[in-house]
């Protein structure tokens, strides 16, 4: 990000930044990254022309949802500053502010998503779509060189748990084919679908609105300033309580329905925390651009990027926590409609080794390499696991979806990484622009830095 020294050092004005550099190349982003899911995806229809449809739905729904999630943990986490008063929120207040005010974007983004889930009929990524015509993809079967009586009785038994799994997913969507006849409409209906993530956004657009509304800084009157933080505290406890309810139902409805009959009590948690680290990581990334500008310069210290290393430390672990127990609490349970999830990601197809490399680069790495404060108060290497982290969220995400669907070719792997630069092209480009509208710093806030970094007020 290329930027230039301000003239002044007030960080009651907008920082004269050169924002241009960085918002072509956001654009450009956009465009090189749509570029190659279109094209990928032409390609895919000529040579899996059965799949193909679905691959162009899921990859832009791969991409759509690792970014809304910026946006969501973002305003998750200014509600998390506003009650316990952090020094890390208030560097990366207008960050996070920034990343909310994107929701207009993700909303529009949607509608393409949604309209080609929708309408695609039996093509559709979500299988509830057309119950009436869904077939079950069997698990294929397990097998054990011949004369080897101990791994033949082991694939037998792995093979008797495969086909009791598909009966038991047949029978949840038989049950679905029987509701879609009656006309009954389910939490897994178009009608649903559609209200219901219309609320989401309703709800996390009204939180985000009033967030921003009562967070802009005020530099002339205290008693409006100890008004606002008033009114910000005492949303963001019932706010907090209201957005753990809905990232549960929309990850339900955007992800776990794409499996068949699979719920998971701590998959929205996986989600939440999936979100906390992607919004972290990008806002650490982007403030670590700008620290030695003013009006960062004046105020930094080597604590405030040792707490957002160690903030990033603690969410690498607590992902770990639910992604664990979701996984053992299935193998213990052993619930035939429970385990495709993961069988899919434990088969031939190389979603084995992602579910490995996931746990040694998005677990044990980062939790080895930021127990080291050498790494933590180094701008360039923090900004550097920043970035690491970012990119095994995205592959966390693409591993969410994916294996769940049917692909007979592996080019839908390009189209993923198209949709989420495409996507992320055009989050970034609104993401600055709303950034530079603001000063940089919330003046009215400095005083809860530690050691002297006051407001005049206070």
């Amino acid at each position: 990000m290329n930027t230039e020294t301000p003239a002044t050092n007030d960080a009651s004005k907008p920082a004269t930044i050169d924002w241009s550099r960085p918002q072509k190349l956001a654009l450009g982003a956009a465009v090189g990254g749509f570029a190659l899911y279109l094209i990928v995806g032409l390609i895919n229809l000529g040579v899996d022309s059965h799949h193909g449809k679905t691959s162009l739905v899921s990859a832009l729904l791969t991409g759509w949802l690792y970014w809304v999630c910026i946006p969501i943990g973002a305003t998750a986490m200014l509600m998390i500053h506003y009650l316990v008063k952090t020094s890390w929120g208030v560097l990366l207040k207008r960050f996070l502010e920034a990343c909310t005010r994107t929701f207009p974007l993700m909303v529009a983004l949607f509608v393409p998503i949604a309209g080609g889930a929708l309408l695609l009929g039996d093509h559709s990524p979500y299988w509830w779509v057309d119950a009436e015509h869904h077939e079950v993809k069997e698990a294929p079967k397990a097998e054990a060189p011949k004369g080897d009586t101990a791994l033949e009785a082991h694939a037998d038994k792995l093979n008797e748990r495969r086909k009791a799994s598909d009966e038991a997913v047949k029978k949840i969507v038989e049950e679905e084919r029987e509701d879609h006849a009656k006309g009954n409409f389910s939490f897994l209906s178009k009608p649903a679908f559609i209200v219901c993530s219309l609320l989401y956004f309703a709800i996390w657009g009204a939180l985000a609105f009033f967030l921003n509304k009562w967070g802009q800084d005020i530099q002339d009157d205290h008693a409006k300033v100890e008004s606002s933080l008033e009114k910000l505290k005492n949303i963001s406890g019932p706010g907090l309580i209201l957005h753990a309810i809905v990232i549960t139902a929309a990850a339900s409805h955007w992800i776990m329905s794409l499996q068949e009959g699979w719920a998971s009590t701590m998959f929205p948690v996986i989600m939440n925390i999936n979100a906390f680290l992607t919004t972290l990581s990008f806002c650490v990334m982007c403030f670590l651009f700008l620290r030695d500008k003013s009006p960062f310069k004046e105020v930094m210290r080597p604590k405030f990027e040792l707490d957002m290393g160690s903030l990033m430390l603690a969410f690498s672990l607590f992902w770990t926590y639910p992604s664990f127990s979701q996984m053992m609490l299935i193998w213990i349970g052993n619930l035939p409609e429970e385990i495709p999830f993961y069988l899919k990601r434990s088969g031939k197809d190389g979603w084995w080794w992602v579910s490995a490399a996931l746990i040694v680069f998005h677990f044990a790495c980062p939790f080895i390499l930021l127990l080291f404060r050498d790494i933590k108060l180094h701008p360039v290497r923090l900004r550097i696991m920043a970035i690491y982290l970012m990119v095994f969220c995205a592959v966390d995400v693409v591993w969410w979806v994916e294996p769940t669907l049917p692909h007979d070719h592996s080019l839908y792997i390009l189209m993923d990484v198209g949709a989420i630069v495409g996507v992320g092209g055009l989050f970034g480009w609104m993401f600055l622009s709303h950034l530079k509208k603001r000063p940089l710093l919330p003046t009215n806030e400095l005083y809860q830095l530690p050691e002297g970094h006051h407001h005049e007020h206070h």
